[in-house]
């Protein structure tokens, strides 16, 4: 493991100070003749292998001359994608070593298709990183089938931003309210039965009382978005951000209305957007919003996988960091319209353990509402 930046300068000082008072005894046995060369060279190797010391970095040797690939569960055109290739551009950088970063996109099952990758494939020593879809610990915790790997095994990096769930229909279905949602069926379009764009309508049906209807069959975001301005569909549940960031003319034309934000608090962006925790009075009904709204904090995580050294992933976790404080990231953030709003990798373990420890009978109501076995 590399030396902490002040053990390392403790380390050069003392093989100095080695090297320094060996010359003065020298001096001093010979009067003032000249240390001989024999003297000299010793010496400097002493003083050569405690630099080499110091300068040891196992890091830097791994990911020297390496690839560093990035998968991500989320489509290349969408936002998932832009974060993911924005980060992944600045990121090699500040991990030691400066590896090439590769992008590789892996969809389908939900985002579950690339973390069952990464978990029973991909090497598992911090040359592969995930970039996971924010549903990544709900699903594990439901017992979702697609699932085939550990989500008590995740290695989190941090994240971009918070991806907040809003149910969000299109102005032209005729839908205004939860009020006209309960009056008359609404058709929301999600990609497969797992995922919080299948699940979340299920649950406000069952809560609330509302009429939604679930079509699936869209491999992603972008493709349910078009189906939403074709009037295939009439709205879908995603992420507030990425129709911020990939349908602006939506919001400038006022051509949506968003229905409910999935959380306890509203999304500070939609002050006018009622939260689900604020609509619920039961106990039993608000035991469900943690688990539902947890996954906002996992929406732009980047994860490493499997029992990879200790001095690796903090270097990993670093890079990352720098990486979202870096000026010329942010800049190009700003120009392509991704907010930027890191959250800690701290934050996201905390919030992956408590979505794992919700209780058994809060998972079970909710399956039986999703329609999960």
């Amino acid at each position: 493991m590399k030396p902490a930046p002040c053990a390392t300068r403790r380390l050069v000082a003392r093989g100095r100070n080695v090297v320094d008072h060996a010359i003065r005894r020298a001096k001093r046995r010979q009067g003032d003749a000249i240390v001989s060369r024999r003297v000299r060279a010793a010496l400097s190797l002493i003083l050569f292998f405690t630099l080499s010391l110091a300068r040891a970095d196992p890091v830097s040797d791994f990911y020297r001359d390496k690839t560093l690939t990035v998968v991500s569960a989320g489509e290349a055109g969408g936002a998932h994608g832009a974060y993911g290739r924005l980060i992944a551009a600045h990121i090699r950088k500040y991990i030691p070593g400066n590896p090439a970063v590769n992008m590789q996109y892996m969809i389908g099952a939900g985002g579950n298709l690339a973390m069952n990758y990464l978990f029973n494939a991909a090497p598992k020593d911090g040359a592969y990183i995930g970039v996971p879809l924010q549903d990544l610990v709900f699903n594990a915790r439901l017992g979702v089938a697609a699932v085939k790997y550990d989500a008590g095994k995740i290695h989190y990096l941090g994240g971009a931003d918070t991806t907040r769930t809003i149910l969000t229909v299109m102005k032209s279905s005729g839908v205004a309210s939860l009020d006209d949602a309960r009056a008359k069926e609404v058709l929301i379009g999600a990609s497969g039965a797992s995922g919080q764009n299948y699940m979340i309508p299920f649950v406000l049906n069952g809560l609330l009382g509302t009429r939604f209807r679930v079509v699936t069959g869209y491999p992603g975001i972008a493709l349910i978005h078009l189906a939403m301005e074709r009037g295939e569909v009439q709205g879908t549940a995603a992420s507030w951000p990425v129709i911020a960031a990939t349908k602006p003319q939506w919001i400038e034309g006022k051509l949506i209305n968003n229905l409910v934000a999935i959380a306890m608090e509203r999304e500070p962006s939609l002050p006018d957007t009622p939260a689900l925790g604020e609509l619920l009075t039961k106990p039993e009904d608000l035991s469900l919003v943690p688990m539902l709204a947890g996954s906002a904090a996992l929406g732009r995580a980047w994860a490493a996988i499997g029992d990879i050294p200790a001095d690796r992933l903090a270097a990993l976790r670093e890079a990352f960091a720098r990486t979202l404080e870096d000026p010329g990231f942010l800049e190009e953030a700003r120009q392509a319209g991704l907010p930027v709003a890191p959250v800690s990798w701290r934050t996201q373990e905390d919030i992956a353990v408590q979505i794992l420890a919700t209780p058994d009978a809060t998972v079970a109501r909710l399956k039986r509402m999703v329609g999960i076995d």
